[in-house]
């Protein structure tokens, strides 16, 4: 069976799927047609069904929940690794300055909501492909924005100041880990084939801690910042147990999301395949 997979080129995600896309691991009939994109693009892709497999943001699960199911493995979750609200000029939000986002179906667009009802603050979005935010931020050409992944081992470094961590926020607020980004794969294909790719994503983290070495080269070819610190540490905060398998508490944290995003929809709404 072929099917098509969308990742980001980000470490977390090249880390997780090398030994799969690379068959390191026995795949059995599976073959992969693997398109790297940002998070915005995979979400529209999810959108219009171009994908058997993709990684979407929890923002955008919602939206995509009929034709798309959750696995359980593969995905980004956990404490201290969420979004950053950053600006070239000072620690405040200026509201009359436009906040760049990385796509408005993200869980990025989703936290920064979240914050902005919950204090009271009120901004324009802008929406932008990520790794462009942050250089937009670099060069001056944007004066505050809303940057995730790699740039959170940066952004001090670079001179840049923290408005808020959303995700700190996001943990403070609810007690759940923060629910960045999973991956979906389509209904259609039954539950048979969707459990077989959720057992090879999961054995597929599982060799890549066992063997960190065998994938360097893979993940700097796709990553944004080559630097090994910054890739070490992304991967370490990115890729933890809720990688593996969510569990409870990373259900929890994706029902708390979706009641955000979706006010007032039922309860318990057949999300995860």
């Amino acid at each position: 069976m072929k099917l098509k997979i969308g990742i980001s080129p980000c470490p977390n995600d090249t880390f997780i799927f090398h030994a799969l896309l690379n068959h390191l691991i026995d795949v059995d009939t599976f073959e992969f047609e693997i398109t790297f994109a940002d998070v915005q693009s995979l979400n529209e892709g999810a959108q219009a069904g171009d994908f058997d497999i993709v990684k979407i943001s929890y923002g955008n699960l919602w939206n995509v929940r009929d034709r798309y199911g959750l696995l359980y493995s593969g995905g980004a979750m956990g404490y201290g690794c969420g979004p950053l609200l950053l600006s070239t000029k000072s620690n405040s939000l200026d509201p009359d300055i436009p906040v760049g986002v990385p796509g408005e179906n993200t869980t990025a667009n989703a936290l920064l909501r979240f914050w902005a009802a919950g204090e009271g603050v009120t901004y324009n979005a802008e929406y932008a492909v990520f790794d462009e935010l942050y250089r937009e931020l670099l060069n001056g050409d944007r004066k505050q924005s809303l940057v995730i992944h790699e740039s959170r081992f940066t952004y001090e470094q670079d001179g840049l100041y923290l408005i808020c961590d959303l995700g700190e926020y996001w943990e403070r607020k609810t007690e759940a880990p923060i629910p960045l980004g999973g991956i979906a794969v389509r209904r259609d294909l039954g539950i048979d084939a969707a459990s077989q790719v959720d057992g090879l994503i999961r054995r597929s983290v599982e060799f890549a801690w066992n063997n960190p070495e065998k994938s360097k080269s893979f993940i700097r070819e796709h990553a944004q910042e080559t630097e090994d610190s910054v890739i070490k540490s992304h991967i370490g905060l990115y890729v933890n147990n809720f990688s593996a398998h969510m569990g409870a508490k990373g259900k929890v944290a994706i029902e708390r999301l979706q009641q955000l995003i979706a006010p007032g929809r039922e309860s318990g709404s057949n999300l995860i395949y």
